[in-house]
């Protein structure tokens, strides 16, 4: 059984927002955390900096055996992800419970960024 945590994410992940995401991650990360859930489903956008925080995380966690789990992000997001081949950084899943599932917790935490 893994611990895993939920950064839930309330509105666009940009330059304004990304060093908060990203200090989110970090200290889950920092706590021992190997399961990242990063919820998408209240985020309309992630630009340029956004994914470079995911996928730079993504790589952090990835050399501890963890992963970077991304739950439902819209389709914009998801064909970006897609067609510049950095869906491979994360398991993508439609929702929080199904990660969580397949993750099989022991135990969540929740961030709110």
């Amino acid at each position: 059984m893994e611990n895993a945590a939920v950064v839930k994410i309330e509105g666009a992940v940009d330059v304004y927002s990304v060093s908060a995401l990203g200090e989110a991650i970090q200290s889950l990360i920092a706590e021992g955390f190997r399961q990242v859930v990063v919820d998408l489903e209240e985020v309309p956008a992630v630009d340029s900096s956004g994914i470079g925080t995911l996928v730079g995380n993504s790589k952090s966690i990835g050399a501890l055996d963890g992963k970077i789990w991304l739950v439902a992000p819209n389709d914009r997001i998801r064909r970006m992800l897609e067609i510049t081949g950095l869906s491979k950084y994360f398991e993508i899943r439609s929702n929080s419970d199904e990660a969580l599932s397949e993750i099989g917790i022991a135990q969540t935490c929740e961030t709110v960024v």
